[in-house]
């Protein structure tokens, strides 16, 4: 993964595959959350209109030290209630049907044996974890 953004005090950064999308409307995205000082990497899950902004936000706003690596962008979508419907979907299957551990703000510990990950939403995108 390439690195493309530094935070310029905390030092923590931002690392996709490929670019992230700059195009006007909604996605969907699903990010991993690796904590500098060790432990098991957290995933969320989440929308936006403007990519980068909101993946900078979350370097800003979470109270641990950890580097985000971008796993996937959605392709983009002309309406933000597809997203949150998804989004939303995505959450509570992956929270009551499939067990996994579910943190506040859309965040997940996934168990050991998970290898991908499938979000559906006009068709199955996986996922390599």
């Amino acid at each position: 993964m390439e690195v493309i953004y530094t935070h310029r005090i905390k030092k923590n950064t931002i690392s996709a595959n490929k670019d992230l999308p700059t195009k006007e409307g909604d996605y969907i995205y699903f990010i991993r959350l690796v904590p500098i000082s060790g432990g098991k990497p957290r995933y969320k899950i989440g929308t936006t209109n403007r990519p980068l902004q909101r993946l900078k936000e979350h370097l800003k706003n979470y109270h641990y030290e950890f580097n985000i690596e971008v796993l996937w962008f959605s392709p983009r979508y002309s309406s933000v209630e597809t997203t949150t419907r998804v989004e939303r979907r995505m959450i509570q299957f992956w929270s009551e049907f499939l067990g996994w551990e579910y943190i506040p703000n859309d965040r997940f510990v996934l168990p050991d044996d998970v290898d991908e990950v499938i979000i559906r939403v006009r068709k199955d995108y996986p996922i390599r974890i």
